[in-house]
């Protein structure tokens, strides 16, 4: 099992600020706790907390990451496929595995804050058609990483003889990470992905999707990773508490809002040992990479290296 940390960078989840010190903070201390990954979310407005609240843009903060860190694999949670056309996007990923050495994880997703992309003038469809988007802009990037020339025809984005150089470092290219669990999302990650993403579920649940997915695949498994609340070691009045505010930070993500009793359900709390059981049964279900969430940040980092991860290594 491989580990990876989300960056509280939006002044969430008890984080004291918003910002690059606190990005760098943490980062510097997941590579040195032997975290595997640092992940960062992409939005131009502040997707949590009140819309003014300061957000440092995603590609620029991991490029100065980049040159921080020597080890750490570095990714978004999720890249915003809204955001950018996606050739440059292709261009920009493929410079910063360049600038990191190859430790690129490419988890481009299709987008769900519809307020920050309209506000800034972008196109928000449907779900489905901003999934259509997301296949092109993998196809597009993949296309671009790997063939000398590309001319691409689709119903959004056309290129005519394009060039990306230099290609990545990472052979045959920077392995795709495709984000989500909705039906056309499974579809998309069973055809074009190299690793499937999703927010935590109760692990009888993540083996039942392992199971979909691999019969998707004709019988060959896909590597799977969730995203998880870290909860880990607190006392259950903090645990009650932080999954009140978890839920509330949270309630105009999803259509169906979570609940405090969700957060609990579907992710790590309880003594260490809990955690460590809970995380064998993710493993056991066909999860090859967990990337935690802690609450509070840095503290919850730390609790988990030192007391969860050693079980792992």
């Amino acid at each position: 099992m491989k580990f990876g940390v989300r960056l509280a960078v939006q002044g969430e989840m008890g984080a004291p600020g918003a910002g690059f010190d606190y990005a760098k903070t943490m980062t510097l201390e997941a590579e040195a706790l032997g975290f595997d990954s640092a992940w960062l979310p992409d939005h131009v407005i502040n997707a949590h907390m009140q819309k003014k609240t300061p957000m440092l843009e995603c590609w620029t903060v991991l490029s100065a990451l980049a040159v921080l860190t020597t080890r750490i694999r570095l990714a978004g949670h999720t890249f915003n496929n809204s955001l950018r056309n996606p050739a440059v996007l292709a261009k920009m990923a493929a410079t910063l595995d360049v600038v990191s050495g190859g430790r690129l994880i490419y988890s481009l997703g299709s987008a769900w804050f519809k307020q920050e992309t309209s506000s800034y003038g972008l196109p928000f469809d449907d779900h489905d058609t901003r999934v259509e988007r997301l296949r092109e802009a993998l196809e597009i990037a993949k296309a671009l990483w790997t063939r000398d020339e590309v001319s691409y025809d689709g119903r959004f984005n056309t290129l005519k003889e394009a060039y990306l150089e230099p290609k990545p470092v990472q052979r045959p290219h920077i392995p795709i990470w495709v984000p989500g669990d909705s039906e056309a999302t499974r579809r998309l990650a069973a055809e074009i992905g190299d690793v499937w993403l999703t927010y935590s579920k109760p692990p009888e649940v993540i083996a039942e999707w392992v199971e979909d997915m691999t019969r998707r695949r004709g019988g060959h498994r896909l590597p799977m990773a969730i995203s998880t609340v870290s909860l880990a070691g607190l006392p259950q009045t903090e645990v009650e508490r932080w999954s009140v505010l978890y839920a509330k930070e949270r309630e105009h993500r999803f259509a169906s809002p979570p609940t405090p009793q969700d957060v609990l359900d579907e992710n790590l709390w309880g003594s260490p040992q809990a955690c460590i059981d809970r995380i064998r049964r993710y493993e056991a279900a066909g999860v090859e990479h967990l990337v935690i969430q802690p609450i509070p940040p840095l503290e919850g980092m730390r609790h988990f290296a030192r007391e969860v991860m050693p079980a792992f290594t």
